[in-house]
């Protein structure tokens, strides 16, 4: 496995147990959803929404919701978003020089 991989799945693991908390009170305090997800996605607009995000309730589509944790791009931090779910830019390729942190 890659060390990049490593890292994300180390970051989602922290993230997923810094957040259990507040999923498990959230379910606690919302019960189970009754409404199914209807129309078309609340985040993006453009495609069908399938899943509901147990921390928001927002209805999303399939690109909008991490399923692993149930939750929508919209409640993840967005710098663990896009490592997710690929849209964090490579910007040394993109800016053509070397990248120091």
């Amino acid at each position: 496995m890659s060390d990049d991989k490593v890292e994300m799945n180390e970051e989602l693991q922290k993230w997923i147990q810094e957040s259990k908390q507040k999923v498990v009170d959230s379910k606690e305090k919302k019960g189970k959803l009754k409404n199914k997800p209807s129309g078309n996605c609340m985040l993006c607009g453009e495609k069908k929404a399938e899943h509901t995000c147990l921390k928001c309730e927002n209805y999303v589509c399939k690109s909008c919701y991490f399923k692993i944790i149930g939750i929508c791009k919209k409640c993840v931090p967005p710098e663990i978003a896009g490592k997710w779910d690929g849209s964090h830019p490579d910007w040394e390729k993109e800016l053509g020089v070397e990248w120091v942190d």
